[in-house]
């Protein structure tokens, strides 16, 4: 017996400021292990399940239209106009639709060590974490973890307690809310995490979250967000900036001073250059920098074809499964046709 189809919402068009490349953003996404598996593309379109404030599991179905994207959403109840707000505004973010690359494209253009880094992003806008609760869980299980199994344990936390949808014979999990995940003990955080004090801070962190008013993360000044955070156990630097710029997409905030990032900094401008020079010359759009340059060496590195390169979709046992053209679907926007 096949499944009772899911509700399907009239397409809506999200505005995306300019320039924008969804099709870049499909690159970045098939390339980010913390993510990997959890959402599905089909050439110049994707699928991720968000979930809705009481828990239901929606996919989102994103495809590039003219200076944005075209969204339908999918889910196994008629949706309130409320939830399908709710959608609207998590995939903006999730996309970083809203943020206006124009400042940091004028400092970068002007930075002729970052050309080659530019060549492979320019049309790039940061992907962030699909929820607070998915990227405030992340940087918490990525303390002193690899990405690749900070993501394993984060995908558990999601089958164990969060919903999920089956569209097109595929099954899309949403990560669970907060508010479902903030009410669980040390104990039952523990099967997720890499020892006792990981899940004391990964309780912490959940708890002090939700117990902020909706919202306040994105309408609070940054410094007092930063402020926030570190008064939080078990948030140091890295996990208060990881959250900062990659949830709450706050591009003035300088990612934490990882040796990925010396490294890239010696490869573009030579010994000597710090991350404080650096941030003088970005000023507020340091972490777009940051995103920008991680991505871009990690494409060239690749030895792809810059824009014409495939990219591929991921399932959780890391085999890829559908390659996903990285090229002119921005600009030459197709009409949204539903995948299978």
């Amino acid at each position: 017996m096949h499944p009772v189809l899911p509700h399907s919402t009239p397409l809506v068009t999200l505005a995306a400021a300019q320039p924008f490349d969804l099709a870049l953003s499909l690159r970045a996404m098939s390339g980010f292990a913390p993510c990997a598996g959890e959402q599905r593309i089909f050439g110049s379109l994707v699928r991720k399940a968000f979930s809705l404030a009481d828990g239901r599991a929606v996919v989102a179905e994103v495809a590039p239209a003219e200076r944005g994207v075209s969204l339908v959403l999918h889910s196994a109840d008629e949706m309130s106009g409320a939830e399908r707000h709710q959608v609207e505004v998590a995939v903006g973010r999730w996309l970083s639709l809203s943020d206006d690359p124009a400042p940091f494209l004028a400092a970068a253009r002007a930075d002729p060590a970052l050309a080659p880094v530019l060549a492979e992003t320019e049309g790039l806008h940061q992907l962030r974490f699909a929820s607070v609760a998915e990227g405030a869980c992340y940087f918490v299980l990525a303390q002193r973890t690899s990405q690749a199994q900070a993501g394993g344990r984060k995908r558990r936390l999601a089958r164990v307690y969060g919903s999920a949808l089956e569209l097109g014979g595929i099954t899309y999990r949403a990560f669970p809310t907060l508010d479902q995940l903030a009410g669980l003990t040390v104990g039952e955080l523990a099967p997720f995490t890499a020892n006792l004090r990981q899940s004391e801070y990964l309780a912490a962190v959940l708890g002090r979250l939700a117990s902020w008013p909706l919202g306040w993360g994105y309408r609070v000044g940054t410094d007092e967000l930063m402020a926030e955070l570190r008064d939080i156990r078990g948030v140091g630097e890295f996990t208060a900036s990881g959250i900062a710029l990659r949830v709450f997409g706050r591009l003035d905030v300088a990612p934490a001073e990882l040796p990925v990032f010396t490294r890239a900094i010696e490869a573009l401008y030579g010994p000597g250059v710090s991350m404080a020079e650096l941030a003088a010359r970005y000023g507020d759009q340091i972490g777009l920098w940051g995103y920008h340059v991680r991505t871009g060496l990690g494409w060239i590195s690749d030895g792809s074809a810059g824009r014409a390169a495939d990219a591929w979709s991921v399932e959780p046992d890391g085999a890829p499964v559908r390659p996903a053209r990285a090229g002119s679907s921005a600009r030459t926007p197709q009409p949204h046709r539903r995948a299978g």
